[in-house]
């Protein structure tokens, strides 16, 4: 229904002539339509670009959009901090690891900017505000201990408010509620946006440049399912599993890219992961999947794409997460247990009695486990990053299912974060980031370098929209 009605919306906004909407006499050095950390971020760089007017929109009533409610971990290589703890990283093996995750589907030039810029982003996060837990995680899906974090607890929006601080000290104005609806095309050149504040009433701003970071089009079922056909109304959205709360990544940028030619990079690749259910983790080693048997079925530390295609093949596409009192658990715990989603269990035998599991099977399945962890190698599946054995009561499960969280495809761009057009030029005057893009990531990303990659392009966006407003 929200859907539907958002569409007619605007449908019926684009239908009214120019002259209808409330037209604002100051132009813009940069309008960015978008508040999760790929929008701050581009709108904190155009700032330090020398942008002295920057518009921020925010269609939603609070800012952050999927970024505030990330767990939060920021692949990235980090020579200070990698080194202390006797980890040998580079740019090089994070491409590596980015594009065999991506299936090789990758733009190899964008994948290659995130990982040769990722270092000088994670200390130009810090200048803005950003303070960094020293440990160094593997993130599920990560491939490689690279992932940072500033809290297991509120990471997301620790890097949303610092972002939002430093755009806001330093001269940008921020719109709720403002919904974009259209882009303002001039003789070839994006002159502004069009969009839809209260009482459905339109407004027209214009400006030097449009920054494009509207997110994705995970909770459009519609559009999701004109690139993926698997996907359903059957799959809730990791950022809305129960269907209660406002999603905005309804493909908004997207549509209004497309309109004036604007080519699309892997947007039919949508990433599937466990996790409104029983996995209380967002790093490796530290919890083990199960099927309906209590057997394993999965390397807990391979890519999403590979952990999601193996739930799907389980009875009723679900699984059962369990981990114990040792491991460092995410902000999600009390709730989930006051929920019952998590429950606890003093021994094996009891925990294998509330999951209705053979007893014998899930110790024999944990026995192995932990000799596999003591040992460093795991031959049935290949896990190699372990950080605990899972012994040590109270002992904490719950059944998990798949949502949809990620794009990894979107509106297609180049290493200026300009938009491309389906004939290989691009559109003057736009430029996108994050979510709402398609290149970086091929047909999965990587643990952490969606953050990453929207805090890098996010950034260059910024830079690029500033000194394309001043030619």
């Amino acid at each position: 229904m929200f859907r539907r009605k958002l569409l007619a919306a605007i449908g019926s906004s684009l239908c009214l002539p120019l002259w209808a909407a409330d037209r604002e006499e100051k132009v813009w050095d940069v309008i960015v339509v978008g508040t999760g950390v790929a929008g701050l971020s581009a709108a904190c760089s155009a700032l330090q670009a020398g942008a002295q007017n920057v518009l921020i929109l925010e269609k939603g009533p609070i800012v952050g959009g999927h970024s505030i409610l990330s767990t939060g971990y920021v692949a990235g290589v980090d020579t200070k901090r990698q080194k202390k703890l006797g980890i040998n990283d580079s740019p090089e093996l994070m491409l590596k690891n980015m594009l065999d995750i991506g299936g090789h589907k990758n733009d190899h030039e964008l994948a290659k900017i995130v990982c040769d810029q990722s270092e000088d982003t994670i200390y130009w996060l810090e200048e803005l505000g950003i303070k960094w837990n020293d440990n160094i995680f593997q993130t599920v899906a990560g491939m490689y201990p690279r992932s940072h974090i500033t809290s297991p607890v509120r990471a997301g929006y620790d890097y949303v408010m610092a972002l939002l601080k430093y755009a806001l000290n330093n001269g940008a104005v921020l719109k709720l509620n403002t919904k974009a609806i259209d882009l303002i095309h001039d003789h070839g050149t994006v002159r502004g946006i069009f969009t839809e504040e209260k009482g459905g009433h339109t407004h027209r701003y214009e400006a030097k440049a449009v920054i494009l970071a509207t997110g994705g089009f995970t909770a459009n079922v519609e559009l999701r399912t004109k690139y993926d056909p698997r996907l359903g109304p059957e799959f809730p959205t990791t950022a809305n599993p129960f269907g209660s709360t406002f999603d905005g990544a309804t493909g908004d940028g997207l549509i209004m890219a497309q309109k004036l030619g604007a080519a699309t990079k892997d947007a039919e690749y949508l990433q599937l992961i466990p996790f409104w259910g029983g996995r209380l983790l967002d790093y490796v080693g530290g919890d083990i999947y199960v099927n309906t048997v209590g057997q394993r079925f999965v390397n807990e530390g391979g890519s999403w794409k590979e952990v999601s295609e193996a739930i799907l093949e389980q009875p009723d596409r679900e699984m059962w997460a369990i981990t114990d009192s040792q491991s460092q658990k995410g902000a999600s715990l009390g709730v989930k247990l006051m929920n019952k989603v998590i429950k606890k269990a003093d021994t094996v035998e009891e925990m294998a009695a509330q999951m209705k599991l053979p007893k014998k099977i899930l110790k024999e399945t944990l026995e192995t486990y932990n000799r596999y962890a003591k040992e460093g190698k795991d031959p049935l599946f290949g896990k190699t990053q372990f950080t605990q054995t899972i012994d040590r009561p109270p002992y904490y499960f719950g059944k998990e299912k798949l949502g949809v969280h990620f794009c990894c495809g979107g509106i297609k761009l180049n290493k200026n974060a300009e938009v491309v057009t389906t004939s290989g030029g691009i559109i003057p005057g736009l430029y996108v980031c994050g979510e709402a893009s398609g290149g970086p990531h091929g047909h999965d990303r990587m643990g952490g370098v969606a953050l990453m990659s929207a805090f890098v392009f996010g950034r260059i966006a910024g830079k690029e929209a500033v000194a394309f407003g001043k030619n």
